[in-house]
């Protein structure tokens, strides 16, 4: 299945992005002193598709193994780099939830959460092509 977005300019540093195949309609913005947002930055939206990822894998495991939780919240963190390149550092992920684990599930779970298709992007891909039309 391939997955696309589409980005285009709307005005300022304000973007529209539409997500297919679902279709989806989001904005990417950056705050200026001046004004409100109207969507995440770039960096915050990257924070968050990471984060999303790590829950939605998190919650099939827990639904899988018939785990009862309540709760189920990711955080996510990161510095942006002084130096060149730039790019997030140091990025945290932190995953609550209220599900009860024996002593051996929790590393099973740490394990199938990190095989989240973001996280294995991230440590797997050593091409992006940036093409200019």
């Amino acid at each position: 299945m391939e997955t696309r977005v589409k980005v285009e300019f709307l005005e300022g540093d304000r973007f529209e992005a539409i997500t297919y195949p679902s279709e989806l309609k989001l904005y990417v913005d950056k705050e200026k002193d001046d004004y409100s947002p109207q969507g995440p930055n770039p960096l915050e939206l990257f924070l968050t598709a990471f984060s999303g990822c790590i829950g939605v894998y998190a919650k099939r495991y827990l639904n899988r193994h018939s785990i009862e939780f309540t709760k189920l919240t990711v955080s996510a963190k990161g510095e942006l780099s002084s130096e060149a390149p730039i790019r997030l550092i140091n990025i945290e992920i932190e995953v609550y939830t209220n599900a009860q684990f024996q002593p051996e599930e929790k590393d099973i779970f740490l394990k199938f959460i990190e095989n989240c298709p973001i996280h294995n992007t991230i440590l797997h891909t050593k091409n992006v092509n940036i093409i200019v039309n």
